[in-house]
């Protein structure tokens, strides 16, 4: 399987952090009991220190489906490949506007593609690299002739659950819950796959269900499917909540076993991609297996975008010249479940059509 082009559709908003303080203060001032001050400082320091300078947001007038078709537009560029030509289509990811259908036929029919099979890949931030991984297996045994895999990732929409939602912060205990949320930003791509050399792509995936607590959003009908207690929200349902202490434990020693298993060194690649992520094990499991200077980190310029992270930078790098054709990837990503995952493949351009 060959990535033959991906593209990544920004929203216009640049959002700084210190935008972000200023939001929280407005939102948590009437009711916020305890030093908010002091909270504040504590959010800019984790915002400053993870590395975090901006994110893109929606500005007014902007809608995701806009980016997604901007993005699908683009990504057959240069291509002879019709909407009507598409053969798998998946929508995948956190950001999504039905429960039912699928939203890949939602999607699928805004943008005209009207002969494709459609499913989706819900697995939060794992859901692109499932769904690579999904799509390299269904090109050795089905007849598709490509795949289409998309994301629409705008999870800051205001009035929604993260903004104002996770912005009004009621007391000290709740800043660490939600300290993520402050790092979100916004995107949409699209990732054209072809079953060409099926050798390519080498991807590893490993679950641990017993982290399944850690990071989380509870729906309101959350009790109806687990024990109470398994999943108690401090910040309540709808609502993103992360158990911020036991993250930093268990991550930091499944990123570093995760970057040891690749067995990869500085000569095996030439550009190594990571999750849009604040946890700076990351930068540091790269660090020790000798791969800092092929580590392309968009993150300072995104923020966590969630299931768009890989194929974002896939994007931007090739834009910026930082990937060329036939260099060798490696990527590495987490998500929440938990799960972690590292991919290998050479990096292609499209064939002529």
């Amino acid at each position: 399987m060959i990535i033959e082009n991906v593209v990544a559709s920004f929203p216009t908003r640049t959002v700084s952090n210190e935008e972000v303080i200023d939001l929280i203060r407005f939102h948590s001032k009437a009711n916020f009991e305890g030093d908010l001050p002091q909270a504040l400082n504590t959010i800019q320091t984790f915002l400053d220190q993870s590395g975090l300078i901006t994110r893109q947001w929606q500005a007014q007038r902007e809608r995701p489906i806009d980016h997604l078709e901007k993005a699908v537009s683009s990504v057959r560029s240069g291509s002879a490949l019709k909407l009507t030509d598409i053969d798998l289509f998946i929508y995948v990811g956190v950001g999504r506007g039905f429960r039912e259908p699928g939203n890949s036929y939602m999607a699928a029919k805004a943008l005209g593609i009207t002969r494709a099979e459609c499913f989706d890949v819900i697995d939060a931030g794992m859901s692109w690299t499932r769904a690579l991984s999904l799509v390299d297996s269904l090109f050795s045994t089905s007849p598709y002739r490509n795949a289409l895999v998309v994301n629409a990732e705008f999870n800051v929409t205001n009035g929604g659950s993260v903004r104002p939602g996770d912005f009004v912060l009621q007391s000290p205990a709740q800043v660490n819950q939600a300290l993520v949320s402050y790092t979100i930003g916004e995107a949409a791509t699209a990732t054209l796959l072809r079953p060409e050399q099926p050798d390519n792509f080498q991807i590893t995936i490993h679950s641990r269900p017993d982290l399944a607590d850690v990071f989380m959003v509870p729906n309101e009908d959350v009790w109806n499917v687990h024990r109470q207690a398994e999943v108690q929200a401090v910040l309540g349902t709808d609502r993103l909540t992360v158990k911020q202490d036991e993250l930093g434990r268990s991550v930091a020693q499944a990123i570093s076993h995760l970057v040891e298993s690749t067995g990869v060194s500085d000569q095996d690649v030439d550009i190594v991609l990571t999750h849009t992520s604040p946890i700076s094990d990351w930068q540091a499991a790269i660090a020790r297996q000798g791969l800092s200077e092929k580590a392309y980190r968009i993150y300072p310029r995104t923020g966590n975008i969630v299931s768009a992270s890989i194929p974002a930078a896939l994007a931007m790098a090739t834009e910026e010249g930082r990937l060329k054709r036939d260099d060798r990837v490696l990527f590495l990503m987490g998500s929440s479940g938990m799960s972690f995952a590292a991919g290998r493949f050479e990096h292609r351009q499209r064939s002529r059509p």
